[in-house]
């Protein structure tokens, strides 16, 4: 009888074990994490995936996003979205899942480009606000960076298409001023913020990205976190912006 006593309380241990494993996963903050797709071969397509853990289910999701940075609007059915609706499925999981059903959209609009970051801030960085961020572009070899472009935010509460009472009552939007060449100019400003950005605490400048082979600024894009309240605390998901010289 020993034996079978002592059976049951390993056998129960490990249940728990099991169950706090699972429960550490249901309630790690979300953060998102970012992967450039890239760009079509002219630069005027470009498409980002977003994808991480669920908080509060624990359930690995995985999206994409496809832009026509003319226009700034998602095309061929973007966003894309996966998410595998069992605890401990890894994250590759979803990833694989959402890249087959986006597929057909990045072919047709011939996202074969890789992106290169000019400048990205990693979930690392030591004493950064986010809210500007300052970028060259590339020469050969080590030679110096030339031009110099600087991009900042601005974050004022705005009206939001989602009810935000139960926490601040009003979201976060932003706009962008872009200063190149010594002129400052704002490119983007919100009027209302999305129902997709959710109850919005914050936004920080997470990176910049142009197409590979490319020497100027055309097809720049700036990436940025967006912080909204969820269901443990505050969830990341990215928003890319065009702020190209051509924009």
């Amino acid at each position: 009888m020993a034996l079978v006593d002592l059976a049951r309380r390993v056998i129960a241990s490990l249940v728990a074990v099991v169950a706090l494993g699972a429960a550490s996963q249901a309630f790690a903050g979300d953060s998102a994490q970012f992967d450039a797709i890239g760009y079509s071969e002219d630069g005027r397509y470009f498409a980002f995936e977003q994808f991480g853990i669920q908080d509060g289910s624990g359930f690995a999701y995985a999206e994409i996003f496809l832009i026509d940075l003319q226009t700034d609007k998602f095309v061929g059915g973007a966003p894309f979205e996966a998410r595998i609706d069992a605890e401990l499925t890894p994250v590759v999981d979803a990833r694989a899942l959402v890249r087959s059903r986006a597929k057909p959209a990045l072919s047709e609009y011939g996202i074969i480009q890789p992106a290169r970051p000019l400048v990205l801030r990693g979930d690392g960085e030591l004493s950064d606000d986010g809210l500007s961020i300052d970028y060259g572009l590339p020469s050969y070899g080590l030679a110096r960076t030339a031009a110099e472009y600087s991009l900042d935010l601005e974050i004022f509460k705005a009206p939001g298409s989602r009810d935000c009472e139960f926490f601040e009552g009003t979201p976060m939007g932003f706009a962008l001023q872009r200063t190149m060449e010594g002129d400052a100019e704002e490119i983007y400003r919100d009027t209302r913020v999305p129902a997709s950005r959710h109850c919005v605490i914050t936004y920080k400048f997470y990176g910049v990205f142009t197409p590979f082979d490319t020497w100027d600024n055309d097809a720049a894009v700036a990436v940025l976190s967006v912080w909204s309240h969820g269901f443990e605390g505050p969830d990341r998901r990215f928003v890319a912006l065009p702020v190209g010289s051509t924009r």
